[in-house]
């Protein structure tokens, strides 16, 4: 990725190897296990009245340093996809003269939905309440599928894609109060590897009823491996975070692809066993409030975390070490999307916002030989570790989350 000032940024989250683009592949027999997903459940033991933030808390808002179209930091982008109150995206349908639909645009739809509505429901909290609306209509593209499976290796092409779909569809849709758009393919267009999100600059983007969209996504051949999973991760892009796993890694080691975050955030590893969103995410994405962030600059300090999978309390303690760059703790359970959660614990990562996508903005602590999705790194009773002067050490845990000690040396 370029590490300088550009007008457009293109995303590819999930490309073959084979295009050659330098983004993160999904080896061939890989297939996609979707965990459980389930309402949050609310904490009735623990009191979910929260102390006015912290004064320091603004030290703890790692400012988004390498945001291109995606990235880490606070606060996210306005022209990003909003993520809090009613957000709507119109679902388009679109085949091809070469690979025509084979299943009614419903059957297509209940493959994302209603899962991908749902784990929104759960990681905000119900802050943001999503709302896709189909248009149950096959779209004729103009072009065979190898037109668009091209396409959506640049910008551009990208753009056209869905532009057509949507000024097909134009005449019989509303789009004025759309968020974004997503355009579903069948899935067996084997020319269209995968499916990414579009992101452009404030002003760009394609348009319709008189208005502007710079986030949507298209779908690939990938969608029934990945299910509802697939929509949430790219509209995790359409929303500004960045991706999580690794763009450049060992082709002959898979694990080397999820060497930073492990099976934690859909962000990184999209079958993972942990792929609630971490909590610097969802206070960037304004689901969680200053007040249930901890941020400590200083000396020694123990604090209550309850479970991010849960809803009230404190979720994270953040003690930053850079303009960019803070240690962060929270707290992991085994409930909703984390039911498969290896172990329980306070979880340490170093968010670093001045690192790009794809590129380790998050780093998963701490790194054990023989543990390569990081499924044993969550901190256990009387388990600590020390990172740039910042011991984190856990002195009570229980079902209703972790008490930690930070002790800091500067």
């Amino acid at each position: 990725m370029k590490k300088n000032s550009i007008r457009w940024i293109w995303i590819l989250v999930f490309a073959f190897a084979a295009c050659g683009c330098g983004i993160a592949s999904l080896p061939a027999a890989e297939t996609a296990v979707l965990a459980t997903q389930t309402a949050p459940p609310e904490m009735t033991a623990v009191s979910t009245e929260l102390p006015a933030p912290a004064a320091s808390v603004a030290e703890c808002k790692l400012p988004p340093l390498s945001f291109t179209n995606v990235g880490l930091g606070l606060p996210n982008p306005a022209f990003k996809m909003p993520s809090v109150g009613d957000v709507k995206t119109i679902v388009l349908f679109a085949d091809f003269s070469d690979v025509p639909a084979t299943q009614t645009p419903e059957e297509l739809l209940n493959i994302i939905s209603p899962g991908a509505e749902t784990y929104y429901a759960e990681m905000s909290y119900g802050r943001m309440n999503w709302t896709l609306q189909p248009h149950p209509v096959w779209l004729r593209l103009s072009q065979p599928s190898a037109h668009y499976g091209e396409g959506i290796r640049s910008y551009d092409g990208h753009l056209a894609f869905i532009q057509e779909a949507v000024t097909l569809a134009d005449a019989d849709v509303d789009f004025s109060t759309a968020d974004s758009v997503i355009v579903l393919v069948p899935p067996e267009a084997s020319a269209i590897p995968y499916g990414p999100a579009f992101g452009a600059s404030p002003g760009g983007g394609y348009f319709a009823d008189g208005k502007t969209f710079a986030n949507g996504a298209t779908s690939g051949a990938d969608l029934p491996g990945w299910g509802s999973y697939w929509l949430n991760h790219e509209t995790g892009h359409m929303m500004g975070l960045p991706d999580l796993y690794a763009y450049q890694y060992d082709s002959n080691n898979y694990p080397d692809q999820h060497r930073f975050v492990g099976d934690f955030s859909l962000m990184g590893f999209i079958d993972g066993s942990a792929p609630g969103f971490f909590a610097f995410e969802r206070w960037q994405l304004s689901w969680l409030d200053d007040a249930q962030i901890v941020c400590q600059t200083s000396a020694d300090q123990t604090t209550t975390l309850t479970p991010i999978e849960t809803q009230g309390g404190i979720k994270a303690v953040i003690v930053p070490i850079s303009e960019g760059k803070a240690l962060v703790v929270e707290s992991r359970r085994p409930v909703g999307v984390d039911a498969e959660l290896v172990k329980s614990g306070a979880l340490v990562y170093l968010a670093d916002t001045s690192i790009y996508s794809g590129e380790g903005t998050i780093t998963v602590l701490p790194v054990s030989e023989g543990d390569p999705y990081r499924v044993q790194s969550p901190l256990a009773m009387g388990e600590s570790i020390t990172v740039e002067g910042i011991t984190v050490t856990v002195i009570a845990s229980d079902d209703l989350g972790d008490t930690v000690q930070i002790v800091v040396v500067k």
